[in-house]
């Protein structure tokens, strides 16, 4: 099991954070951001979560998962 989280963000800051900043819309701009260092793990944890939600919420299924 990897680490939970990536204390050397040095690597991320000219890919992760970059893109992360060209989000236009800032709570999805905010919530990547946050994202940025996580390990594997707690990012497949996310998207499970983030699937939930949508279920939660009556949302369709994004289309990239199917």
């Amino acid at each position: 099991m990897s680490t939970a989280v990536d204390l050397d963000l040095v690597r991320y800051r000219a890919t992760d954070d970059v893109l992360a900043c060209q989000i236009s819309g800032k709570q999805l701009r905010r919530l990547v951001r946050t994202t940025v260092g996580l390990s594997d793990e707690s990012i497949e944890l996310l998207t499970q979560l983030s699937e939930r939600l949508r279920t939660a919420e009556g949302a369709l299924p994004d289309p990239a998962m199917i």
